[in-house]
């Protein structure tokens, strides 16, 4: 089953330094901070949420320039934080400033 695609709208709440891993790879840690309202069973859902994401390359640079508490709308996959864990984690491959 190949489907595994989201994309959030929201805050960027935190954002770690920009790193390189062993073979160079630029990567950076940041958290978006999500609110809307949604339908569901046809009644109004506040949703509220904050999700842990990481960016690599390019897209991790361009996150490293972006100022904490502007409004991200990011795209990538869901993959777990390590083997061992079964905490999500959203991989960024697009991200762009929204209003």
């Amino acid at each position: 089953m190949p489907c595994n695609r989201t994309q959030l709208c929201g805050r960027l709440e935190t954002r770690g330094a920009l790193r390189f891993s062993p073979a160079g790879v630029a990567l950076i840690e940041f958290t978006i901070a999500h609110r809307s309202e949604q339908v569901e069973a046809k009644a109004p859902r506040k949703v509220e949420c904050v999700i842990s994401a990481l960016a690599a390359e390019g897209v991790a640079e361009q996150v490293a320039k972006f100022a904490k508490g502007c409004q991200v709308k990011a795209t990538g996959f869901l993959a777990k934080e390590s083997r061992s864990s079964s905490v999500l984690v959203l991989h960024v491959q697009t991200i762009e400033l929204i209003e």
